[in-house]
């Protein structure tokens, strides 16, 4: 008998180690952890997990040990697992331990037409990509379960003050975030303009003032996690983005809630989105709740519910994360957003993914006057092992509606300040959700080559079909005047218009892990051409391509 308990005991011990022995910090959306375990669930025949993105440590743990240790892809396995470990922390006592972890960043930044291509949505390896030269980050963690982390950072800013031209906003404003004058964009950014650029903040750059980029308060346990900082945040698997939340955000600050085990995931997501116009609107929150279910090993289900939220005057009852929001109707306050999402694995090495989100829809016979917004997105991929490393191909096809993400009261763009020292702000506009935005066709085939540890590939091919509603653009058109004001009414599908912008992207990039730790070199090489094309003529007009190089080294202490 004391046998049999001597032996559980070590069980146990085994079994509760690798827990104990973790942080329980968020991972961030750049670790190649993520790619490595979606490859090995996709190998191992099961549906890829949890696609609500960053996980904490404890998830990922939990998430790679459901794979078997002793498996036909040992060294995917030992990777993401030593990933996880991490830098060590400096012990104080049993309960508190600190960390400092400087890292330098060197990247210069190449392109051939400083015409035609001056700014940041010109640019692949754009504002959210570029690193800071230092990134110096402290992390305070206390007993396993709490974390502290914040960074001071140093790079380079993306607007230069007095330089840099300011573009007009036209008179419907950018969707109901910005009027005529509340802000200005930067249609011809000095730093994406010029052939050559580094991010290094020296000879007249100036500093980027929106840093930490990455932070968090995070308290996480064996199946829970609740973490409250800044950094990018994803929902689903789309390699050229996602529907409701996508990951092309480097710097927002959120509050997550996930609730997970190996066959469902529950997570509450709360970003906030401050008011940078002159003319004083409302904050806005976006309230999320998001649920995700294995009907099946091979099969992964998720729906969500998404409002976005003017902050003044909101109701504690659209915070309440257990209400259905789509029960709210009040128009001027919210804006809400279903989707559901599948994950699916019919063959070890092949997976579906497929996303579809509704914001707006009505029969014919309704008789409603605003437009539809649906939008979806499917992609397949295929992953085979070679004698070294592994090969993924896939193809992804994705459609947004030119009224989605678009309302008269509240709609889904996002609106960030490039100066934080001067009242007239210089912006930068995104969507929430798709990077490429409304009214746009996306087609993409891309080719991975992964050897674990060590060296990571990937030669791609995009198509972009881009009708007239673009974020600058106004979604209700009529004879006498355009405006934001009023309901969206032009209808799908897209691209709309008789003017469709084209893009035709072709890229090749990589990661070399060397030998010497924590030293890495990465590269990127994009071909980017674009033309107007006339619908009505069948011709096409306003040829320009780009040719851009990018090289960075980066080194962790």
């Amino acid at each position: 008998m004391k046998y049999r308990i001597a032996v559980l005991m070590i069980l146990v011990c085994i079994g509760i180690f690798p827990l104990a022995a973790v942080s329980p910090a968020q991972i961030p959306l750049s670790s190649p952890i993520y790619e490595e375990i979606d490859l090995l669930y996709q190998l191992s025949g099961r549906a890829l997990p949890s696609t609500s993105r960053p996980w904490n440590t404890y998830e990922a743990l939990a998430i790679l040990k459901a794979i078997e240790e002793d498996n036909s892809y040992q060294d995917l396995w030992d990777t993401a697992y030593q990933r996880m470990e991490g830098p060590s922390f400096h012990q104080v006592d049993e309960t508190f331990s600190y960390r400092i972890s400087p890292t330098i960043n060197l990247e210069s930044y190449v392109h051939t037409n400083d015409q035609d291509f001056t700014s940041y949505d010109d640019w692949i390896y754009s504002y959210d990509e570029r690193k800071p030269f230092l990134d110096l980050t402290l992390s305070m963690q206390f007993s396993s379960s709490f974390l502290f982390e914040t960074s001071l950072q140093a790079g380079v800013g993306a607007y230069i003050e007095d330089v840099d031209p300011e573009g007009e906003i036209e008179t419907w404003g950018i969707g109901v975030i910005l009027d005529q004058g509340d802000a200005f964009l930067v249609p011809d950014a000095t730093l994406y303009r010029r052939t050559f650029s580094s991010n290094l903040p020296f000879f007249g750059s100036p500093m980027e003032p929106d840093f930490p980029r990455h932070s968090q308060m995070t308290y996480a346990g064996p199946w829970w996690a609740i973490s409250l900082g800044r950094g990018a945040y994803s929902w689903g698997a789309g390699k050229s983005g996602n529907l409701v939340v996508g990951d092309h955000i480097s710097n927002h600050t959120g509050l997550t809630a996930s609730f997970f085990n190996q066959k469902f995931k529950a997570q509450l997501l709360y970003l906030f989105f401050p008011d940078v116009s002159q003319s004083g609107k409302s904050p806005r929150i976006f309230l999320a709740h998001r649920f995700e279910f294995n009907p099946a090993s091979w099969a992964r289900i998720s729906i969500s519910e998404n409002v976005m939220a003017n902050q003044n005057g909101l109701s504690l009852q659209y915070v309440d994360p257990t209400y259905i929001y789509h029960n709210i109707f009040d128009p001027p306050q919210v804006n809400s957003i279903a989707s559901i999402e599948a994950d699916i694995t019919p063959l070890p090495g092949f997976s579906i993914h497929g996303q579809f989100a509704l914001d707006q829809f009505q029969l014919s016979s309704e008789g409603a006057a605003t437009a539809n917004a649906l939008a979806f997105l499917v992609s397949g991929s295929y992953s085979w092992d070679a004698q070294k490393g592994y090969f993924t191909f896939g193809l992804e096809a994705a459609s947004t509606d030119p009224a989605m993400y678009r309302r008269e009261y509240v709609d889904f763009l996002v609106a960030r300040d490039l100066f934080k020292q001067d009242d007239s702000l210089p912006v930068i506009i995104d969507y929430l959700g798709y990077s490429w935005g409304s009214d746009s066709k996306v087609y993409q085939a891309r080719l991975n080559y992964l050897l674990p540890g060590k060296v990571n590939l990937e030669a791609s091919l995009t198509i972009h079909r881009q009708g007239e509603l673009d974020y600058l653009a106004a979604h209700h058109v009529a004879e006498s005047s355009s405006t934001n004001d009023k309901y969206p009414n032009i209808s799908g599908p897209s691209p709309s218009g008789d003017t469709i912008t084209e893009r035709l992207i072709v890229g090749f990039g990589g990661t070399y892990y060397t030998d010497i730790p924590n030293l890495e070199l990465f590269g990127q090489v994009n071909w980017i051409g674009k033309r107007e094309f006339d619908r009505p003529s069948g011709s096409a007009s306003g040829y320009a391509d780009d040719f851009q190089v990018i090289f960075g080294i980066t080194k962790r202490f």
